[in-house]
């Protein structure tokens, strides 16, 4: 897979890291990345409007009517490491003359 150490500089909005974690086909058609649905929730949707959180399937994608996919707990930790993956500061040990 790609190198990590700054995903959250080149992929920086949790919906993308989100829709990749749920099922990676979704944002990179041809992943070989197996999915980590077991990360998210399909619930019963409450009334007539979506959760804030419901992830923004595409058409091919959706999930069965009535129903939507959420986020759980480690989801929302696993992106937020996801994002905090920066190059933000110098590595002495690096820097050559």
């Amino acid at each position: 897979g790609p190198d990590l150490m700054t995903v959250g500089e080149r992929l920086p909005t949790s919906a993308w890291h989100h829709l990749h974690l749920y099922n990676p086909t979704i944002t990179s058609k041809e992943s070989l990345m197996p999915p980590y649905s077991f990360l998210y929730k399909k619930r019963k949707i409450k009334g007539s409007e979506t959760s804030k959180y419901a992830l923004k399937l595409p058409p091919d994608f959706t999930v069965e009517e009535g129903y939507e996919v959420i986020p759980g707990y480690r989801a929302n930790a696993l992106v937020a490491y996801l994002l905090s993956l920066k190059m933000s500061y110098d590595l002495p040990e690096a820097q050559r003359d």
